[in-house]
């Protein structure tokens, strides 16, 4: 049956009244491209907007980055097409809400102004809005891969290892395979210990208990100074745990015991690479300690010198420690080079390792079973073997091994940290924690 001539008016009418919404509901035309573009280039215009000044110094590094990003993407629109928001634009408010469980503060990313500005979408806002999200975008990713602190703020001997990550590729990507959440979930640290304590995270966050919170988050942005890659084998230290581990494909296959640097001389926190052994080593006794311990004891016993074995070049300033067993460095030393003239090595002093807290060092790591450790870095050296090993230690004579492939090594502080799917924490034996606190609360 054919519809009746008043039906097919009606049907007319309302295709002819719903070709203006459709038309509306379209592709941009090129005029309001050019001018989307040109409202982007306004808004990077200005120098420093206030919620970048909020921000300070890292907000105008950031804002530096969404300038760059917008020029090498020709002032394109990002997060809408001009008339209404992509699905970008939601991920990345659900990306940013979930940032808490990543240890960061949501509110820093102003996910609820971007919220607002999603609900209440405006074409006349359109450039503001998509500027505003480039740069929550990059905030939140610049804290994942690089955190919110500045180690050397806390103390100038702790030291980022840099995470060369190309963020604007990594959002260009994102928009383009529309995967905005996804792609800064990738950001976050891949170790398995940094899972540990988002775990803990969780679970902290449940019991409401917001010092364990505090703590556990600390220690999670501590783990965005390291590189992504920390190697199929690496050695790490955990100073506060006074514990070496050796780690291969992400487990311990040799752990012992260490002494750690004093609160006065503390051992630094850096990423470097042991590159040789050197056994029966002479120790080369710093200005300091000569000026401090060895000059004042001079005074007072004319023998001292050659009862321990010292001897000083022609210069007089120079000191060293022959080899031998009560050479301050033990029998062996591992050597990796940095300018804080820190190693580890052996001790005379073994009694040291049954205290609770081992922090009396000069800054160099005293290890507890430092043959192991030489068994293990020469295993790919068929010559060394433990008999070779030991007659090397104890023979007084320095020789220099050079390992055929630099061993990674990690000297970290972690006062809290996952084991056994419990939660495990040890005292902030630095007060480094309280520092840190202090450096993310900002001025």
């Amino acid at each position: 049956m054919l519809p009746s001539r008043a039906h097919r008016s009606r049907v007319v009418l309302l295709v002819s009244l719903a070709l203006p919404v459709a038309a509306c509901a379209g592709t941009p035309t090129p005029a309001e491209v050019n001018e989307a573009r040109a409202a982007i280039a306004r808004a990077l215009d200005a120098k420093r907007p206030a919620f970048v000044a909020e921000d300070g110094d890292r907000g105008q590094q950031v804002w530096k980055e969404v300038r760059r990003f917008y020029k090498a993407n020709g002032d394109q629109l990002v997060w809408s097409d001009g008339r209404r928001p992509r699905s970008a634009f939601d991920e990345l408010l659900g990306a940013l809400r979930a940032a808490d469980a990543e240890g960061l503060e949501p509110g820093d990313y102003r996910v609820d102004e971007l919220d607002a500005a999603r609900q209440t979408f405006d074409r006349a806002r359109a450039a503001d809005v998509d500027v505003r999200c480039t740069y929550a975008y990059l905030s939140y990713a610049t804290d994942l891969t690089h955190g919110t602190v500045d180690p050397e703020h806390i103390v100038p001997q702790w030291h980022a290892a840099p995470r060369d990550i190309d963020l604007h590729g990594v959002l260009q990507n994102a928009v383009a395979e529309n995967r905005i959440a996804e792609s800064l979930d990738r950001l976050a640290p891949r170790a398995s210990q940094y899972q540990g304590l988002k775990h803990q995270l969780a679970i902290q966050r449940q019991k409401g208990d917001a010092a364990g919170v505090d703590k556990i988050a600390m220690n999670m942005e501590r783990w965005r100074w390291l590189p992504d890659d920390l190697g199929a084998r690496y050695l790490v230290v955990n100073i506060p745990a006074f514990r070496l581990d050796t780690i291969e494909n992400g487990k311990s296959v040799l752990g012992m015991k260490v002494v750690t640097g004093k609160k006065a001389n503390p051992t630094p926190m850096l990423t470097d690479e042991v590159t040789s052994v050197v056994f029966s080593p002479y120790w080369n006794i710093p200005p300091d300690i000569v000026e401090k311990e060895i000059l004042p004891r001079l005074d007072t016993d004319p023998s001292y010198l050659e009862r321990n074995n010292i001897e000083v070049d022609e210069s007089g300033e120079r000191y060293r420690q022959r080899p031998g067993k009560g050479n301050s460095l033990g029998q062996v030393k591992f050597a990796f080079p940095n300018h804080y003239n820190v190693y580890l090595h052996g001790t005379p002093s073994q009694q040291l390792f049954d205290r609770v807290e081992r922090d009396f060092s000069h800054g160099c790591v005293r290890l507890e079973r430092p043959l192991d450790l030489a068994k293990y870095v020469l295993r790919d050296q068929p010559d060394w073997t433990e008999a070779r090993i030991v007659a090397a230690m104890d023979s007084g004579t320095e020789q220099s091994v050079k390992l055929k492939q630099p061993l990674p090594i990690y000297l970290v502080y972690f006062t809290a940290w996952e084991e056994g799917g419990a939660l495990r924490t040890v005292p902030d034996v630095y007060g480094l924690d309280r520092r840190h606190g202090v450096a993310a609360a900002g001025p």
